[in-house]
């Protein structure tokens, strides 16, 4: 490591001077602000110093706001428990600050000179501590999900829950989705099988299946849509065509009429004729033409047919399908194809006949989905109404109508208010549109009606996100509708003020840099027309607060597949990741690389004390590699190329349990334990790591051939062989712990050496690798949690 870089204090620049003054304003307590805020820009510092500032004294001698007047809404578990851990670490220093360091303190906070604080004012700053541990309920700083639980459990009776209802998990609520979607696909598909067939179409390799998930997130509508026509499929059907605008032919029907009995055939024959004497462009447009006529189906002839009109994407084609010369050699070019400067017959009516379809075959889509979709919607209501039990979407769907319903919503909002200030929301690109039409019905008395009167002082609302930090549309999100909710918000209040955060206190200025250059010579991504501009075309610009501390971007060749030896193929598990795989040679390239740098002491900006910085040597803790997913091999092979490399390795963030091999022979040994009778199961713990007889030829044929209706836990009972022996005392030992719950059982197997002196630890360890451990404790620890 070079010694060339002592302690650096990143510069005062103008810029940071500026970042500061906006993330002042964007914290004064008595305006309303919507903030747009970079990645590592501090948005949630500015949270935190909002919400002290909404607790201290105004400089007006006024109170502060009361603890529960303030709520704030953050995305994630996590983040809230930060957000109240840092409020309440500000605050618990200030309760025990002397005098001057406390001034410092609020005055750096307020931007007020220290000496206008009076002992007064210093007195109420340390009495927040206490205030907000005494807060009833602590500090409302929860999730979106907790807010609406806590809503639903204070009006049950309105919001027509059953009180005391408990949330239900995620993987809980799937569990029971995919049971009543199972049921319900299995149900239709000797009673509707013809829609079945449509959603299997439109689910593509997932079939049936995926289409239904779609369903689920929408599922309280679609109930609310079958009662409002009494359960009747017609009535459905009727509302879907007027809303759709949809033809009362089918789509089959629509294309044998528009393909078959409307085409042109004589004109289009005389005009491919034409064209066929032309150019390239003319000579391909007439085959296609030749192609079109030469189908008999009409499906296949309307596909064929898009392409003289329309592009790969289904956008319609700017360009004319043909040349000026075959314009001029015929009048039937213009009159037909005619696409730029006019338009002809045959492409008016394809873009007609295209937009028919597509309501047509959205018609027939939805009404499938539900034919087959709402069984399963009620059986999966029933399940959860029979656990007393609201999964994340009701919580959400529950409390907007109950703030925005006709009926109680008035009383309900009404009683809210009464105790609601200030409404603060972090990462609102994450927020989906059910959520902004609570959150918006929730505040629309911050600004109008009663609820200026009840307000003594100014009532705030406070929003902060960026659309480039989504996670996907994840849960519903929509991010597009960030900023045009900025618009609704400032339609309603004037006063909002929008500021953007571009200062980054994360990061150095060569990744910064990169990644505008990356963004802002992207082209814009493809939305749907609109008279504003799209907010991914906007030019994005980060600034480095660490302006002084260098850093680096490196860009690694793709890893091409290299040739494999085949020699050991029979023997090698199919599902093996090979060495020759290009993402196991991309792990190995990386651990080698992240080893280097440990070796080389090579360095890292840490923070050695406020606002000073220093190159020290990289700790493997230093290191974050980043992945697309968990699957598909790469996230594991990164993990056993570190383990490999003795470089410590945190390891899996997140396991799904059932897909690791080490897992499923635990769960198998407790299968066969409860079901000695199962011979698959039993045939994979005699080749798995317990038992260990991988020679197919010598054991598992020879045991299981020519049975007939023989089990195969008897042949191994009666087996001579020792080794099939010795493995027959370990079962027979399982089957004894078949009544001992489930860490007693694993815990005999894993821990306690067997006849051949080896724990379970080590069979596992011998056959499956390092990696294999951190799986099978996670299955452990959750046997423990079933016990307890």
């Amino acid at each position: 490591m070079t010694d060339a870089f002592g302690p650096v204090r990143s510069p005062d620049t103008e810029e940071f001077a500026g970042a500061q003054d906006v993330q002042a304003k964007a914290a004064h307590p008595a305006a309303s602000a919507f903030v747009l805020a970079n990645a590592g820009s501090g948005k949630t510092k500015v949270l935190i110093d909002r919400v002290a500032r909404l607790l201290l004294r105004r400089d007006d001698g006024r109170k502060g706001a009361d603890p529960d007047s303030i709520l704030c809404i953050t995305y994630t578990k996590a983040a809230a428990s930060e957000m109240l851990s840092r409020l309440f670490k500000t605050l618990g220093r200030w309760s025990v600050m002397e005098d001057e360091p406390l001034r410092f303190q609020l005055s750096r906070l307020e931007g007020r000179d220290p000496g206008a604080y009076k002992p007064d004012d210093l007195k109420a700053a340390r009495a927040l501590f206490a205030q907000a541990l005494e807060t009833p309920g602590g500090l409302r700083i929860e999730t979106i999900h907790a807010f609406c639980a806590r809503i639903l459990r204070r009006f049950p009776l309105e919001a027509g829950v059953v009180p005391g209802f408990r949330e239900m998990e995620e993987d809980e609520a799937a569990q029971l989705w995919h049971a009543a979607r199972g049921a319900a696909v299995l149900e239709a598909s000797s009673t509707e099988g013809a829609y079945l067939d449509v959603l299997a179409l439109e689910g593509g390799h997932d079939g049936a299946m995926s289409a239904l998930e779609a369903l689920r997130s929408a599922g309280p509508a679609a109930l609310v849509f079958a009662e409002r026509h009494e359960d009747d499929f017609e009535a459905m059907d009727a509302a879907l065509r007027d809303r759709l605008e949809a033809p009362e032919a089918s789509s089959a029907e629509l294309l044998e009429l528009e393909m078959i009995e409307a085409m042109p055939e004589d004109s289009l024959r005389q005009a491919a004729n034409v064209l066929s004497a032309g150019s390239k462009t003319d000579m391909a447009t007439a085959d296609k033409l030749l192609l079109v006529l030469d189908e008999p189906d009409a499906a296949k002839r309307y596909d064929l047919y898009c392409e003289v009109f329309f592009t790969g994407t289904g956008t319609p084609r700017k360009a004319n399908p043909y040349t000026k010369d075959a314009a001029k050699a015929s009048p039937l070019m213009e009159s037909l194809f005619q696409v730029k400067d006019g338009e002809g017959s045959e492409t008016r009516r394809m873009r007609e006949v295209a937009g028919r379809l597509d309501r047509a075959r959205a018609f027939e889509r939805t009404s499938a989905l539900l034919r087959v979709g709402l069984p399963a919607l009620r059986a999966y209501q029933q399940a959860k109404d029979a656990r007393g039990a609201l999964d994340f979407d009701d919580l959400i769907e529950k409390t907007r109508v109950l703030l925005t319903g006709l009926e109680m919503s008035d009383w309900v909002l009404f009683k809210l208010d009464g105790g609601m200030a200030h409404v603060l929301l972090d990462e609102a690109q994450d927020t989906s549109p059910p959520q902004w039409s609570l959150l918006i019905a929730l505040t629309d008395e911050f600004d109008a009606g009663q609820g200026i009167e009840r307000s003594q002082d100014p009532r705030t609302l406070f929003v902060v996100g960026d659309a480039k930090q989504s996670i996907y549309s994840f849960q519903g999100a929509d991010p597009s509708q960030l900023l045009e909710k900025f618009r609704v918000l400032q339609m309603r209040n004037a006063a909002l003020h929008q500021h953007t955060m571009q200062m980054s206190f994360r990061s150095s200025p060569e990744i910064l840099s990169f990644v505008d250059t990356v963004w802002n010579l992207a082209p814009p991504i493809d939305v749907a027309a609109s008279t504003t501009p799209p907010a991914t075309a906007e030019p994005v610009l980060h600034i480095a607060r660490r302006a002084n501390q260098p850093g680096l971007v490196e860009l690694w060749p793709i890893q091409e597949r290299r040739i494999e030896d085949e020699t050991d193929a029979w023997s090698r598990p199919v599902n093996a990741m090979r060495e020759t795989s290009p993402k196991a040679q991309l792990a190995q390239a990386v651990a080698d690389a992240v080893r280097r740098m440990i070796d080389r002491r090579e360095g890292v900006w840490k923070e050695t004390s406020r606002d000073r910085w220093a190159m020290q040597p990289i700790q493997p803790q230093d290191v974050l590699i980043l992945v697309r997913g968990r699957t598909g091999g790469l996230f594991d092979a990164l993990i056993s190329a570190l383990k490999a490399r003795d470089v410590p390795v945190a390891g899996a963030d997140r396991l799904k349990l059932a897909d690791h091999i080490g897992v499923q022979d635990c769960l198998n040994l407790m299968r066969f334990a409860a079901l000695p009778s199962r011979d698959l199961t039993l045939a994979e713990i005699l080749r798995g790591p317990f038992c260990g007889l991988v020679d197919d030829d010598s054991f598992l044929y020879p045991l299981a051939s020519a049975r007939k209706r023989e089990s195969l836990w008897s042949r191994v009972q009666a087996s001579p062989d020792p080794q099939v022996a010795a493995c027959a005392a370990f079962l027979r030992a399982l089957i004894d712990r078949a009544s001992l719950p489930p860490f007693e059982f694993l815990s005999l197997v894993l821990d306690v050496p067997g006849a051949d002196r080896q724990t379970g630890w080590e069979k596992l360890n011998a056959r499956l690798g390092a990696p294999a451990r951190d799986p099978v404790e996670a299955l452990v620890a959750q046997a423990l949690a079933y016990d307890s």
